[in-house]
């Protein structure tokens, strides 16, 4: 009986020590939030005209400095030359932050050196994606079901997918925006296999017009003669109708080229280019890239703080060692 009524007075002596402990903790927690408040209320004239020199220098540092401007393309990538331009810009990036001025400035000149940064990133078009196949559609939806959402869209192997794309070049400083940019743009479009298959696709168009033209207008000298019921010669090229084929016919293969033509045309206007500028904008100055950070005042409050944080330090020490 003594025995367990001692164990049960060493156990409610452990618990006190832990108690005791845990009340010491908290109090030296509160201790120390006291004496910051109390250090900054000591230190309030100190650190106001700190903060004011501070931030004075760091203003001053920013209006003397070139601010950040965005320039943009909004383009059509023709021709399969989606993956052509990412590669290129990716590989203009890398010599940016490598600092191949020889590269460099064989691209964009003798002001290459205001040239910050590249990024380019596709437009999507969920619809136009969604509704140029039924396999589209179907990946689509199946990829849809394994995300939840509609992140995969942004993933690399899907920017082929997408015909419009955005690129942004950041330069130093509002002179040469343009220039520096129309000659990323040339660098960009010059690429001769590209402008080769240009060449011999828009040719491939031209003819197809030709051909609509000559075969509509044999559609017309047949319709203009259908009253008198005589059919014109035709040339060995030419569609050779036979007489029994009624008006409704005719038209409807008049109409069929007709719409066929303005699909041509179409092409002929978007695809004239290898990248087909859609839009532009030139020396659009940059909130995000010219922020004003407070890199000084930070770096002044930091060094007056640690000084006095080791000063403190230096004497808890003292006053440790003192008393032993």
């Amino acid at each position: 009986m003594s025995e367990q009524t001692s164990q049960n007075a060493s156990d409610e002596i452990d618990l006190g020590v832990v108690f005791e402990k845990i009340k010491s903790f908290f109090k030296s927690i509160l201790v120390g939030i006291i004496q910051i408040f109390q250090f900054f209320w000591k230190h309030k004239i100190r650190l106001l005209i700190l903060l004011f020199i501070s931030i004075s220098l760091q203003y001053a540092l920013y209006t003397q400095s070139e601010k950040v401007y965005t320039n943009e393309y909004l383009l059509r990538t023709n021709y399969g030359s989606t993956e052509y331009v990412y590669k290129k810009i990716n590989s203009i990036n890398i010599q940016l932050e490598a600092k191949d001025s020889l590269y460099i400035k064989d691209i964009f000149g003798e002001h290459y050196d205001k040239v910050i940064e590249i990024e380019v990133f596709p437009v999507i078009d969920v619809y136009g994606l969604v509704n140029k196949s039924k396999e589209n559609k179907e990946t689509f939806e199946l990829l849809l079901d394994e995300y939840g959402d509609i992140s995969f869209l942004n993933n690399e192997i899907n920017i082929s997918e997408y015909t419009t794309h955005k690129i942004k070049i950041y330069i130093e400083g509002q002179a040469y925006n343009e220039r520096i940019s129309n000659r990323l743009y040339d660098y960009l479009a010059s690429n001769s296999y590209y402008n080769e298959l240009k060449t011999a696709t828009l040719e491939s168009y031209k003819e197809q017009l030709e051909q609509s033209k000559t075969i509509r207008s044999q559609i017309d000298s047949i319709l203009k003669d259908q009253k008198g019921n005589t059919f014109p010669k035709l040339d060995n090229n030419a569609i050779n109708f036979s007489g029994s084929q009624d008006l409704n016919e005719l038209l409807s293969r008049k109409q069929g080229l007709l719409t066929n033509d303005l699909s041509l045309r179409n092409r002929l206007s978007s695809n004239d280019e290898v990248l087909k500028i859609i839009d532009s904008s030139f020396g659009v100055f940059s909130e995000e890239r010219s922020q004003f950070y407070f890199i000084i005042p930070s770096i002044f409050l930091g060094i007056y703080f640690l000084f006095f944080f080791f000063r403190y330090l230096s004497r808890r020490i003292l006053s440790f060692v003192g008393k032993d």
